[in-house]
């Protein structure tokens, strides 16, 4: 009997961890924001910009989307008045702002969209960008640093197409794409 006193103490500490890991995995899933948004695409002309924003749901439900906005920086302030204990706030500017967009957008369970909307020139300099969305649950605060910029000015670039394969295995065009990869490093240290 004292043989299995240890195996059964080990069970019944591997059941009441794997309880508590699936508790906390499960209440940090639920803590998480519903949207994330996976890449900024800016369309740069020279008076006002399309921006598209690829949106990700992460949840098992719709979420409608009611307002988006996007600011390039986050004021903070520190106020004191009088006979106050001092106050520190994030503030937006107006003058920060992109673009403020009211219209429904609604992304499915476990959804992507993109939502196209029209804005302010981008500054190339920009690395970072803060939206604002009001959602059918709750507002969010979401940072975007994948930003892809295009300008779109009437300048054209023509590429040639130096090679390309085609190839039924994905690790044949893997081992392909690395060894050309190589190549041209090895062409470029050459060169120098």
């Amino acid at each position: 009997m004292a043989d299995y006193k240890y195996i059964v103490d080990a069970l019944s500490s591997t059941a009441a961890l794997t309880a508590i890991v699936t508790v906390l995995w499960s209440w940090f899933k639920n803590s998480q924001m519903p949207l994330k948004i996976e890449r900024l695409v800016v369309h740069n002309k020279a008076s006002e910009s399309t921006y598209i924003i690829v949106i990700k749901n992460s949840k098992t439900y719709p979420v409608n989307i009611k307002s988006t906005s996007c600011y390039t920086k986050v004021s903070y302030k520190v106020e004191k008045k009088n006979n106050q204990k001092p106050e520190y706030m994030d503030t937006l500017s107006l003058s920060d702002n992109l673009f403020l967009n009211n219209d429904d957008f609604e992304i499915g369970a476990n959804g992507h969209t993109d939502i196209r909307i029209i804005g302010s020139h981008l500054n190339p300099d920009i690395t970072k960008l803060l939206f604002t969305i009001q959602t059918s649950h709750g507002y969010h605060q979401i940072w975007c640093d994948s930003i892809i910029t295009v300008d779109m000015i009437g300048k054209t670039a023509s590429f040639g197409m130096e090679k390309m394969y085609n190839f039924d295995s994905k690790f044949k065009a893997k081992r392909k794409y690395y060894w050309l990869k190589f190549i041209t490093l090895f062409r470029r240290l050459v060169r120098r």
